[in-house]
């Protein structure tokens, strides 16, 4: 995990994250769940406050198979600037990260 990620302690790992099947965790039902708006194949879980059920104390829980848009979500990109300075709390635009993780997962 990058240094700027310890000291944000994960305020990016918020709201829908999406799931593919070829992700490590697509088939653990402790981890995620089918997307209600089936936008995606399935989302992550997350607590009533809508941050991912594998941050814990700050940091991925689960890093290492982690899904493959968190992979792609790129430390110092403008959305994680933002999050880091507290000005951005969900991902409106979604494009920063997830357009290009689409495109490289269906290749």
């Amino acid at each position: 995990m990058d240094s700027n990620c310890d000291k944000c302690k994960g305020r990016c790992c918020v709201g829908i994250i999406d799931v593919y099947c070829a992700d490590e965790i697509f088939y653990d039902d402790t981890l995620v769940t089918e997307d209600k708006d089936m936008r995606y194949d399935k989302v992550m879980r997350t607590n009533d406050k809508m941050e991912c059920i594998a941050l814990k104390d700050g940091k991925c829980n689960i890093y290492g198979k982690r899904p493959y848009v968190c992979r792609e979500f790129k430390v110092g990109n403008s959305c994680c600037l933002n999050f880091q300075a507290g000005t951005l709390n969900t991902h409106p635009c979604r494009i920063c990260h997830v357009s290009e993780a689409i495109e490289k997962a269906e290749k």
